[in-house]
This record gives structure tokens, C-alpha cells and sequence, in this order.
């Protein structure tokens, strides 16, 4: 007993998918010579060529990152303290907020320098 699917959605995904694979090869399937033969090169995509050129590329993704989250954080922290009123807790939390965000911010930043140290010593 085999189930029928009825959903149309999953007919024209299935279709949509795999005409795009069809369309995205650039090799002919036939046999012979002509356009396409030769070794193949494989290009490198991340454009390191060791561990620590990665580490910096990621790091410099998470610098981008982090400045806005960084600012958002440190907007909601004093926010915190803005509405706390006479509350020392909600004072403390605002302090706290502020002064996570900013150790993480340089954590992320010492990470950096550490890895252009690195990345000197080993070019």
C-alpha cells in the first residue's frame, strides 16, 4: 500500500529542485573529447591556506557582528539603570549588562590581536 502525497507544494519543490541541480552542472554527460576535458581544478572558496588565516576570517565576522550587539547591549543596560528607580537590584542588573557586554566586546578584540600575532609569526 504505497501513501500519495497530495501536497501540490511538495510536487513543484521537488520539480523547482531539481531542474535548478539540472541547470546549475556545467559537464557535459556525453562521452568524448572537445569542451570540458582536462584535469579539474578545484578553487579554494575560503581563500586561507592555514588554521589561523580561517580564525582570522572568522574573527573579523565576529567583529562586524559584535559592534552593533555591543551597542544594543549597552542601550538596554542603561535602560535598565534609567528605569530601575530607587531599586538597587535593577541598578545592579543594568551594571552587570553593561559590563558583560564590554568584557565580551574585549575578549573579541584580544582574540583578533592574538591571531594577527599569530598569522605574523607564521608568514
Amino acid at each position: 500500500m504505497s501513501k500519495k502525497i497530495k501536497n501540490p507544494f511538495y510536487w513543484l519543490g521537488s520539480l523547482i529542485f531539481s531542474g535548478l541541480v539540472f541547470l546549475m552542472t556545467n559537464k557535459v554527460l556525453a562521452q568524448g573529447g572537445g569542451v570540458g576535458t582536462g584535469p579539474i581544478k578545484l578553487l579554494n572558496p575560503i581563500g586561507a591556506t592555514n588554521i589561523i588565516q580561517i580564525i582570522n576570517n572568522v574573527l573579523n565576522y565576529l567583529i562586524y557582528i559584535s559592534v552593533p550587539i555591543l551597542a544594543i547591549m549597552i542601550l538596554i543596560g542603561g535602560f535598565q539603570i534609567l528605569i530601575a528607580r530607587d531599586n538597587p537590584e535593577k541598578i545592579q542588573s543594568g551594571r552587570k549588562t553593561l559590563m558583560y557586554a564590554v568584557i565580551g566586546f574585549t575578549i573579541i578584540l584580544i582574540s583578533k590581536g592574538v591571531a594577527l600575532i599569530l598569522l605574523r609569526i607564521m608568514s
